[in-house]
């Protein structure tokens, strides 16, 4: 924005930042322990443009995450070749799935950028967020 739009794209709306959840929902209980410990990540990280209407992008990603961390061990299990390699593959696939996920749910650089927010952006907001309650309240 601040080159003034040389590729002449349609630029990104900014994004309008409501009050943050005071923390985070309760992680779902069908989550193993990588499961949980990503639910707990996202709601941390992301808690400045993530809000109840995600809660299930985000069970969904930590379900990915259970999935990833469950075939890993799987495949350090298998001693066949090409089985091992089999589930390789389907490792690859999740991870990739996983990925997609964490981007959807802003997670990537690219993803904040399609927000309309960087680091840099959500930490300032999140300061004035916390500036504004703090003198209303």
């Amino acid at each position: 924005m601040r080159q003034g739009n040389p590729g002449k794209r349609p630029l990104p709306q900014l994004v309008e930042v409501g009050i943050a959840p005071v923390r985070a929902p309760a992680a779902p209980s069908n989550l193993k322990t990588q499961g949980k410990q990503t639910w707990a990540i996202l709601w941390e990280a992301g808690h400045i443009w993530l809000g109840p209407s995600d809660a299930v992008a985000v069970k969904l990603a930590c379900e990915q995450a259970d999935e990833v961390t469950s075939l890993r061990r799987a495949a350090a299990q298998i001693k066949n070749a090409g089985l091992k390699l089999q589930y390789h593959y389907a490792t690859q696939a999740a991870e990739k799935l996983l990925m997609s996920s964490l981007s959807q749910l802003g997670f990537t650089p690219t993803a904040r950028a399609r927000l309309g927010l960087t680091v840099a952006q959500a930490a300032e907001t999140e300061s004035r967020l916390s500036r504004f309650q703090r003198r209303v309240g």
